[in-house]
Parts: structure tokens; sequence; C-alpha cells
């Protein structure tokens, strides 16, 4: 089944001419990166060895007419997904990132992020960790020291990973840079996953422009006291995205038949109250009723009643008989919650 979001039911591009709530408009282009090599990119356009076909499909959006490269050369068949989010992420959102962009690179799919400050750079981190492949794309020139936090992994994916940028060296990171800069995220990627980000941020517009593209898109659900959550949920409420606990979820859109394995942990405890996480410990793979898991939490009939259908809603519980039952999914949160606690 295709769970993925795609297409748009909305008139006209998303792509605004600045990128609300964190560009970068720079005054003078940042230092250049201190004993870089290669400082000399290459250049690869449509119809070049390098270049992925999934570039020229951008729906409404101008493709780029041609990408500076350094690092590993683009593998055109190679399956990519891109996690974007907030520059100000919170602790959940980082453990997220981190989570979604293992278990894609321990599938043998690339990560492709922006670099920035944050989530961005929590995926691509993650990625190389796992040994996996990341595609890091510029708002600016290959040579300009951009993030400046960030130049230890920018070296790193140089030396092990693939950046590309549609600017020529010595060109700032201008604030009208980064919204085009995202089209090309999309353009390498075949979904989107977006892992926190405000109502105005850069990763809603990603997920928007994902949609233009007829891309699948994700999004990783939060509190609605995160405001960093506001715009995944947004895209969830707004039917635009996929609600996502869990890197099997975007594999079971993508990859019908491929399974996580055993050596990474799922994702579902982020966002978990404590109320859910009460509750789902008292659930199993036999059915139980309401007034079992009162008795055992010792919590009110009336929170425990709410408790369940958001459980259920989030895919970790389902209601059987008037009785109660994990989930595939929810078994896999309750044994990492299990894990987690000892």
């Amino acid at each position: 089944m295709d769970r993925g979001h795609r297409g748009t039911s909305r008139e006209g591009p998303w792509l605004p001419t600045a990128e609300p709530g964190g560009g970068a408009g720079c005054v003078k282009p940042p230092p250049r990166i201190p004993d870089h090599h290669p400082l000399n990119p290459r250049v690869i356009a449509p119809g070049s060895s390098e270049w992925p076909e999934r570039l020229n499909e951008l729906g409404p959006h101008e493709p780029p007419k041609k990408l500076y490269v350094a690092g590993r050369d683009v593998d055109p068949g190679a399956r990519a997904v891109a996690v974007v989010g907030t520059r100000r992420p919170t602790a959940a959102g980082i453990e997220a990132a981190q989570m979604i962009a293992r278990g894609l690179a321990q599938a043998n799919f690339v990560v492709v992020s922006g670099l920035a400050i944050g989530i961005d750079a929590a995926a691509h981190r993650a990625s190389l960790e796992a040994g996996g492949r990341t595609i890091a794309v510029l708002g600016g020139g290959m040579d300009l020291n951009y993030p400046k936090n960030n130049l230890a992994l920018r070296k790193r994916i140089d030396a092990e990973g693939t950046v590309v940028t549609e600017h020529p060296q010595g060109v700032p990171p201008h604030q009208h840079h980064f919204p085009r800069r995202n089209r090309i995220i999309v353009g390498l990627s075949e979904a989107v996953v977006v892992v926190e980000g405000s109502i105005k941020s850069g990763a809603l517009i990603t997920g928007r422009l994902a949609l233009d593209a007829n891309r699948s898109v994700f999004a990783v659900p939060g509190s609605i006291r995160n405001p960093y959550a506001a715009g995944p949920n947004e895209l969830i409420r707004c039917m635009e995205a996929t609600a996502i606990t869990e890197v099997q979820h975007i594999f079971d859109d993508l990859a019908p038949g491929l399974v996580w394995g055993d050596d990474a942990l799922p994702l579902g405890p982020v966002g978990l109250d404590e109320n859910q996480a009460r509750v789902l410990g008292v659930l199993d793979d036999t059915s139980v009723t309401a007034d079992f898991v009162v008795a055992q939490t010792q919590m009110a009939q009336g929170l425990v009643l709410l408790t369940l259908s958001k459980l259920e809603i989030r895919g970790f519980a389902r209601r059987w008989n008037g009785a109660y039952e994990l989930t595939a999914s929810g078994a896999r949160i309750r044994a990492a919650l299990a894990q987690r606690s000892r």
C-alpha cells in the first residue's frame, strides 16, 4: 500500500523568494574553508554519468542546469531520502533525525540534507556513523565555510560523502538561495522526511516542494507544546504528509518487504508522553480490556480510554471486539522503552 503522500492539492508552486525563519542573509561571504581540498569541484549536467534523472522531475519548479560536486560520485541509480528540519531542534528531534538517518543508511539509502546546524547535521552525521552515504546540498559556493560550526562535519562529508551546490566558488549563501537549494534536496531524493520545524520553516517549504514534485512526504509528529513540531504537525493535519513513528513506515512505502533490522532501535519513544508509555507497557499481543488497563496502571478510566485512543491513532494499538492489543509497531516501541529503562 502506498503510504507516503504524493502530489499536490494546492494551486501553483511553493517557492517563496526567501526562507522564513532562518535563511542566511550574508553581507559578505563567510571565510573560505582552511586547508580545504578540493577547491576545484567537478561540474555535472543533464546527460552526464552522475546526473540523476530525478533532478529533471521537479514539477513546476525549474531543474538546475548544472551542479558543482565534491567528494564521492553521485550515483544516479542509488535510492535516496531527504531528512530535513529546524536549526533549533529539541533533544527529541535530534534523536529522531539520528534514528531515521541511521535506519535509512543501514538499508542502503543515501541520506540527503542541507548541512545546516541542527536536524540536517544530525542526519548527515548519523548516516556516516552507520557506514552509509550522505549528500550535503549547499546554499553557496563550495569553497566557503558555512555554517562555520559544521566545518568538521563538512570535511568529513568531503572525504566520505558528497557535497553539491548550484553556485560557483565565492558565491555567498544569501537568504534567497535557500528555498532554491531546497528544490535540489527534493530533486536528489525520492522522498522527504520532515522531523522538526516551525510553521514558517524551510523544512515545511521543502516538504511542500516535494509534494509539487510528486515525491513521498513523511513527517514526525510532535507535542502541541513544541513550536518546532508545528510544521510536521501541520503537514499531517493538512494530509500533505504521512505521520511516521519509525523508519519501518518509510520502508513500507518505498521498499515493501524490507524489514528494519534488530540492530536499529525504533523511533517510537520520541513524542510518547508518560501516560502513553504506561498504557503501552500494559498492552500485549493478546487482547486486554480497558478495565484491565485501569487496574494495572491505576489511572482514571477516562484517561485510560483517551490514552488508548491516542495509541490507536498513532498505530501502536488496535481495538478488537471491545478489547485492545498491541500492533507490530507498538510491540517494537514497547521493546525500545524496556531497553531504555534498564
